[in-house]
């Protein structure tokens, strides 16, 4: 488990494919990635790929954070729409923030955004080639 400051922070780490997620790497290429941000420093880097990304303590999901209960099974989703990435709460209890305010439906993911997921801080960037 991670720690910032005197808080605790979860581990994720990326599931294996399974039936119900299939092995995305087939489906297209990762435009973007989710970078998992601990004590200021790039913890570990989870490429978007598909159209759909789950990000829960759930092993389907495509992120499993695996240490923290404020984290739902399914907590959020990433869509990809194009060239563009939406993050969308999945009804969880304690919501997904973008750059420190909790979203609603979707939103619209922009180069250097944070998101918090439980106690979790991810970046997204996007790919170099596609700047």
């Amino acid at each position: 488990m991670a720690r910032r400051g005197n808080q605790d922070f979860g581990t994720d780490r990326v599931a294996k494919p399974t039936q119900e997620t299939g092995d995305s790497t087939q489906q297209s290429p990762a435009l973007a990635t989710l970078v998992r941000v601990v004590d200021g420093r790039d913890a570990s880097v989870h490429p978007l790929l598909g159209d759909l990304f789950l990000i829960g303590r759930d092993k389907s999901c495509h992120i499993q954070i695996t240490d923290d209960t404020s984290v739902s099974r399914k907590h959020a989703s990433i869509t990809r729409q194009g060239v563009r990435f939406v993050v969308e709460d999945l009804g969880s209890s304690n919501g997904v923030l973008v750059n420190g305010t909790r979203i609603s439906g979707g939103h619209e993911l922009r180069v250097g955004d944070k998101v918090e997921i439980g106690k979790t801080l991810y970046v997204f960037r996007r790919r170099v080639e596609q700047l």
